[in-house]
């Protein structure tokens, strides 16, 4: 795989870790968790979503918080709390790749602005390994929950 198709943060920390770090290339129009399950035949529960959340007040910032493909985030409660904010949303596909220079659809947790916090739903720890974003549409990285906490320096909650 080239590694021009990777975004340059995500290239970075592929680079640096490439021991803990599996790349899996996938065709664009099976990037989507359900349709990339489904096509390669991967059980949803090891999909890990990353969603971004917009808070809106007290300040607007961004945080990034990941959750098995199977989950909901809890977005009014849980995601509110943990951003210590009165107000949330789901930020803007546009918003999304201005924020993190990725590709909507393939951001991962990996590679981030270090100003976007990740949180981490307590229930991706009991996979053995998950798929996430490779920050584009046509690739995904494998890896274990611990190398995903590690490298993102996620905070682990009940986000679920």
């Amino acid at each position: 795989m080239s590694m021009v198709e990777i975004h340059n943060s995500v290239a970075k920390v592929y680079e640096e870790n490439k021991d803990t770090l599996e790349i899996f290339e996938c065709l664009d129009e099976f990037s989507d968790t359900q349709n990339f399950c489904d096509h390669y035949g991967f059980d949803i529960e090891d999909s890990c979503n990353a969603i971004l959340i917009k808070a809106k007040k007290p300040e607007e910032f961004y945080a990034m918080f990941c959750v098995l493909g199977a989950n909901r985030l809890d977005v009014n409660h849980k995601a509110k709390e943990a951003m210590g904010a009165k107000r949330v949303s789901f930020a803007s596909r546009e918003e999304a790749e201005a924020v993190t220079g990725q590709i909507y659809g393939g951001i991962s947790p990996l590679g981030l602005p270090e100003n976007i916090k990740v949180y981490m739903d307590k229930n991706v720890t009991d996979r053995e390994k998950l798929f996430i974003g490779a920050g584009n549409r046509v690739s995904k990285f494998f890896l274990s929950p611990e190398t995903l906490i590690q490298l993102s320096s996620a905070t682990v909650l009940d986000l679920t």
